[in-house]
């Protein structure tokens, strides 16, 4: 099954900045129409008239349920359907797990794993009664990590939504397949964007960036999520050896344990205070 892109109405939550904003960018080349979210509405409205200004930008906040239900609403109001969804919007901190507050641990579920359940379950009614496009009646596609199958120190309760976000993807994806509706999810490794920055600025923590191969332009990683939307398949790896790594690390955990230590105590000794 191949999709056509030109004309395909396709919703995307955190489109402001990263991934969200170079998939807008990469699609709208491509022909696609589009409904663009997220809080920063003046960064919106600044990247639709970079786009000729056609497209729909809605402003909100995915970790309040009305928000999200107003994104869907508006979206299906203006394009009458939605053939694409892009659950994307999502943040972390690098901190130790345990050093989390309380509330840091409920507002970083509230955006990453409420922000994409709360879009579907807005969307899902549409989306099951319009009629099929090239074969699809609909996409959804979840914005996860590679961290999602294996976490790391600094970033666990980040992994941790990112699973979640796969765990529903999983389930979705079989519970809609009759429906003709395809679920997709995506799984980075570091990418080049601003999220590391933000996310070291919430924590003060700083987190090696690696080398050419353990980071990934934004790009390349959108480059994969549209070809996963023309042509959707269950997981897109942009990064493939990770996923063998992965494989890997599920089958010798200590192992992998071991590896990570290292790691945990080289960025422990990174961001010890200077005497």
């Amino acid at each position: 099954m191949r999709r056509n892109l030109r004309g395909m109405i396709v919703a995307v939550t955190g489109a402001s900045a990263g991934i969200g904003k170079e998939l807008a960018v990469q699609l709208s080349a491509a022909g696609a129409k589009l409904s663009l979210s997220a809080r920063r509405l003046d960064r919106l409205e600044e990247l639709n008239q970079q786009l000729g200004g056609k497209h729909l930008v809605v402003q909100a906040d995915v970790s309040k349920r009305e928000d999200c239900e107003q994104f869907v609403a508006k979206t299906l109001a203006h394009f009458g359907r939605i053939d694409t969804l892009v659950c994307n919007a999502g943040y972390g901190i690098y901190r130790l797990t345990h050093e989390y507050s309380p509330e840091e641990m409920r507002e970083i579920f509230a955006t990453n794993v409420f922000g994409t359940t709360d879009v579907i379950h807005a969307a899902a009614p549409a989306l099951l009664k319009q009629e099929s496009r090239d074969g699809c009646r609909a996409q959804i596609m979840i914005v996860s990590s590679a961290a999602a199958r294996r976490s790391t120190p600094f970033i666990g309760p980040y992994s941790a939504t990112k699973a979640a976000q796969l765990s529903i993807a999983e389930a979705l994806r079989v519970e809609l397949k009759s429906q003709r509706i395809a679920v997709t999810s995506v799984h980075p490794i570091m990418t080049r964007t601003e999220f590391g920055a933000v996310a070291e600025g919430m924590s003060g923590v700083k987190l090696p960036r690696g080398g050419p191969g353990f980071t990934q332009t934004v790009e390349h990683v959108v480059r994969r999520m549209v070809r996963g939307i023309e042509k959707p398949i269950p997981e897109v790896w942009p990064h493939r050896p990770t996923r063998i790594g992965i494989l890997v690390a599920a089958m010798m955990p200590r192992v992998t344990d071991m590896t990570l230590k290292r790691f945990m105590r080289r960025v422990e000794d990174e961001n010890r205070p200077q005497t």
